[in-house]
């Protein structure tokens, strides 16, 4: 299966994993998994982004790369190279067991759906 080429498709992906992110939130769902859809939803927004702007499909899951390829085409996303790096923490460790379990906070899951709504809102 090919990634889709129209970036409607990845902000609209965005959008739908922003919205499962804070339903968990609200119900008390797993903070790991709000932190990964967080993580995901920034991603696709970030590729959706670029795609529209340089009709380019980037590979890659660094949000800091792509925040940096977005950077590219309109500095605004300057603000969001820190809050990136944050939410790249969760991409790997939030999806895989560990022998040393890295703990994913409440507070951490509230801060990660902070960010992804902020940046969804630049891309937007």
């Amino acid at each position: 299966m090919a990634d889709s080429t129209r970036y409607t498709d990845w902000l609209a992906k965005a959008a739908e994993e922003v919205e499962s992110a804070e339903i968990l939130l609200t119900n008390n769902g797993s903070n790991a998994v709000i932190a990964f859809l967080c993580q995901q939803a920034v991603e696709k927004a970030f590729k959706g982004f670029i795609l529209k702007n340089k009709q380019e499909l980037i590979d890659g899951h660094s949000l800091v790369y792509l925040c940096r390829k977005a950077i590219e085409v309109d500095n605004k996303f300057r603000i969001a190279v820190q809050e990136s790096a944050f939410l790249n923490q969760f991409y790997i460790e939030t999806r895989y067991p560990a022998d040393i379990p890295t703990e994913t906070t409440k507070d951490d899951a509230q801060e990660c759906v902070r960010i992804a709504n902020q940046i969804l809102k630049l891309v937007m």
